[in-house]
């Protein structure tokens, strides 16, 4: 038990380091990377990429895809002589037709045309130098054009189960050869790098010695996609450029000025609403993927990569996450760690958010927030539990102190010295602050002490405790009520530190038939004259509570007694209980419920008083303690 903190905490901490390897958050993870792409500040795109679409009105005006190779000649000459340094065209021609041989002579004289190329890539097929191992070739460039071409490239996109495009391979092996990404090949024939001199390290790729990509470990490169579709590149239509070449070579004004393609880099791909090459990404529902191409360029170009944090680093974070929340929750009372928790997981997310969006690293998301969430919840339940637990002793704890309280209290029925005597006490909480005693002096004389301590509780009753010990002493030292209660205050003024105990003391001496009483600060006794159609209220305070001052002092008032006087003394839990509609029991019904009940035996008129208040109450709470003694004179005897 003593080290189980620790084991615990280790356990938390592997149970993390496990979620975290596992990837088990990975869809929720990526739903946070779309929301971080969608919200972070855009970036501009590098000036020289250009997108020329082969859109709906392209298709309307030159027919079906896909297109005759005629205009691809065309479409070349045009850009070569318009001075563009690359010519990318993301569309497969896998197919042979009669003008491969022209279309061929127009790529080889332009030098500058890249083509692509697709493969179907083998379920886990990723290689020692994380490169995917292809097993067939979807669309493979024909003969004569890959011979002629500048480069070809590969255009294969991992697909989320969610059905976005995110990351692509940069590089897919089949056979013995190499083909890199289409986008990543462009870039890097853009600046003069040699494919020859790349490097492959876990975490990323190094090429000419001082430019790198960041990769993950399974190879793929998150695709940087600058903005939305219709907000990023210069677009242009296909169908626009030939038209505006045509016009130009028969000596027209063309409304396209073709100069605006010198130096760039043009993607060529089919963008016409319900053709094959779009897809999902985390900024479109639909997006043509000679934009993904062109992303990668652009983000080569342009060294802005999405960089995701290695997995022993991730470990690290979240593991210092919830160790921190743990930190928060255990020091911290429920709300103050529940607003901890809450600005730990804000602060996170703040961060996040910061460093993806100016620094393109990738950090989990979903995963420490739910980490934060889990720590709170869990030591929410455990202080719970414990607390439950802690309730639970101290709930048998105060049985034993409310069962030793009671053993300070005399019996509950007492004949005596020709007096009958019922008492009862009912704490608001498990121990009371009222007490009474009932104590037997010499002669044939009886004291009754009612007692209440200021407040409730354990505390109040230790002082009940020492209030009763302190008066079976002095109630020895003086058969005069008024010096009793003197003593005792002497005895209690230095222990109660700010606090008080108000009661009455009588003794009656049934040889006599007289009694003998004084008050300090208590309620007045109910008197109910057997000779009287009225119930009395007598014996009001003659000094202040006990405990106040040493210097009080009490006067003592006498009176006789007949056969049949009965005496009810009270603490004022009796009177200001309340029922739900805020009304008192007061005085005024205590004293009418003994009036009607004057007539009846002792233990009939407690059981029946006690009963009367609770039906006044009803189902309202006990707010303070209740206590009662009825003293009944039997008449004169000897003991």
């Amino acid at each position: 038990m003593k080290h189980l903190g620790v084991v615990i905490v280790l356990g938390g901490l592997l149970c993390v380091a496990a979620l975290t390897l596992s990837r088990v958050c990975e869809p929720q993870e990526l739903a946070v990377y779309d929301w971080l792409m969608r919200t972070r500040p855009s970036s501009p795109t590098h000036p020289d990429i250009v997108i020329i679409e082969i859109s709906d009105d392209t298709l309307k005006s030159l027919g079906r895809w896909p297109l005759p190779r005629q205009f691809h000649i065309t479409l070349i000459k045009a850009l070569t002589e318009s001075g563009a340094r690359m010519i990318v065209f993301d569309a497969l021609f896998s197919e042979p037709q009669g003008i491969d041989a022209e279309f061929a002579s127009a790529i080889k004289e332009s030098g500058r045309v890249y083509l692509a190329s697709a493969f179907r890539i083998k379920p886990g097929g990723l290689n020692s130098d994380r490169t995917h191992e292809a097993d067939e070739i979807l669309g493979a460039v024909s003969e004569p054009l890959k011979s002629a071409a500048a480069g070809i490239g590969q255009v294969n996109i991992f697909v989320d189960g969610d059905g976005k495009a995110r990351r692509v391979p940069l590089w897919v092996r089949h056979g013995n050869r190499l083909w890199p990404s289409l986008g990543f090949l462009a870039a890097v024939e853009c600046l003069g790098y040699s494919q020859e001199k790349i490097i492959w390290r876990s975490d990323k790729v190094i090429f000419n010695d001082n430019k790198s990509i960041p990769i993950e470990p399974k190879g793929v490169l998150w695709v940087n996609y600058p903005g939305q579709w219709v907000n990023t590149f210069r677009h242009f239509s296909y169908v626009d450029v030939l038209k505006a070449y045509v016009a130009g070579k028969s000596g027209a004004q063309p409304w396209l000025d073709m100069s605006v393609f010198k130096d760039k880099i043009c993607f060529v791909g089919l963008t016409a609403a319900g053709t094959s090459d779009l897809r999902a990404t985390p900024l479109d529902t639909i997006y043509p993927m000679v934009g993904a191409q062109a992303s990668i360029c652009d983000s080569i170009l342009r060294e802005a990569f999405i960089k995701r944090i290695s997995p022993w680093a991730k470990v690290l974070l979240h593991s210092a996450i919830l160790l921190f929340a743990l930190m928060i929750c255990l020091k911290c009372a429920p709300l103050a760690a529940l607003i901890g928790c809450g600005a730990l997981a804000l602060g996170y997310s703040a961060a996040g958010w910061l460093i993806f969006s100016y620094r393109g690293i990738l950090p989990d998301m979903f995963l420490p927030l739910i980490v934060v969430g889990i720590v709170y919840v869990v030591i929410l339940f455990r202080n719970f539990f414990n607390e439950a637990r802690k309730r639970q002793l101290l709930e048998k704890e105060l049985e034993i102190a409310s069962a030793i309280q009671r053993s300070f209290l005399p019996p509950d029925a007492s004949y005596a010295y020709g007096v009958e005597i019922r008492a009862m006490l009912e704490p608001a909480k498990f121990v009371a602050g009222d007490f009474y005693d009932i104590i037997a002096l010499e002669g044939s004389r009886l004291g009754v002490f009612i007692g209440d301590v200021c407040g409730k509780g354990v505390s109040a009753a230790l002082i009940m405790a020492q209030a009763i010990s302190f008066l079976r002493v002095v109630s020895q030292q003086s058969l005069c009520p008024a010096e009793v209660l003197k003593l005792l205050n002497t005895r209690l003024e230095g222990i109660l530190n700010g606090r008080f105990v108000t009661g009455q003391y009588i003794i009656i001496d049934a040889k006599e038939g007289i009694w003998e009483g004084a008050c300090a600060g208590h309620p007045p006794l109910i008197l109910l004259d057997s000779a009287k159609d009225l119930p009395e209220e007598f014996l009001p305070a003659s000094g202040p509570p006990l405990g106040i001052t040493g210097t009080a002092s009490y006067a003592a008032v006498k009176r006789r007694l007949k056969a049949g006087d009965k005496i009810f003394m009270y603490t004022d839990g009796w009177t200001e209980g309340r029922n739900r509609k805020g009304e008192e029991f007061g005085v005024r019904r205590l004293k009418e419920a003994l009036f009607s009940l004057r007539n009846e035996s002792v233990p009939v008129i407690m059981s029946s008083i006690a009963a009367r208040r609770s039906a006044f109450e009803g189902n309202a709470p006990q707010h303070d303690d209740l206590t009662a003694i009825l003293v009944e004179f039997k008449g004169t005897q000897d003991k």
